[in-house]
C-alpha cells in the first residue's frame, strides 16, 4: 500500500499551498478521515486473519476498500460549507446507514467520493442544470 500523502508533498514544493491556507478546517477533515480510513482498514484486515477466512470465501462486504490508495488521483474538491456540511450529514445518516445493512462498515472516503463522482460522470446534464440554476439564483 502506498503512502496517500505522497502526492501532496510535491504540490507544496511547487508553490500550490494555496489550498492549505485557504481551507485549513477542511483540510484537516481530511487527514482525520484518512487516518481514520487507514486504522479503520487496518483493523479490518487483521481481524480478517483472526478468523482464518480465506479472501477468496470472504464476503465481498468484509474486503475492505473496493480500490488502493495507489489506485487515486487525489484532487481538491470545492464547494459552499453549507453544501459540505450536508454531504457530510447525508453519508452519516443515509449513505453510512445503508452500507451497514448491506454488512460494509468499513467504508473509505475515497469510495464515497469515487460514487459521487460516477453520479456526476452519468448525470452530467444535470450537473449542468444545477449549476445554472445556482448562477440564476445569485
Amino acid at each position: 500500500m502506498s503512502n496517500p500523502f505522497d502526492d501532496l508533498e510535491s504540490g507544496t514544493e511547487s508553490g500550490n499551498d494555496e489550498d492549505s491556507s485557504a481551507s485549513g478546517k477542511s483540510g484537516r477533515r481530511s487527514t482525520e478521515s484518512t487516518t481514520q480510513e487507514t486504522t479503520t482498514s487496518t483493523l479490518s484486515t487483521s481481524d480478517e486473519g483472526a478468523t482464518g477466512e480465506s479472501e477468496a470465501s470472504a464476503d465481498p462486504a468484509e474486503t475492505g476498500p473496493a480500490f488502493e490508495y495507489s489506485e487515486v488521483r487525489q484532487k481538491p474538491l470545492y464547494a459552499k460549507d453549507e453544501e459540505w456540511a450536508q454531504f457530510e450529514k447525508n453519508v452519516r445518516t443515509t449513505i453510512g446507514p445503508r452500507l451497514a445493512q448491506a454488512d460494509v462498515v468499513d467504508e473509505a472516503t475515497r469510495e464515497i467520493h469515487n460514487a459521487v463522482l460516477k453520479l456526476a460522470n452519468e448525470q452530467p446534464d444535470r450537473v449542468a442544470e444545477l449549476l445554472l440554476e445556482e448562477r440564476r439564483s445569485q
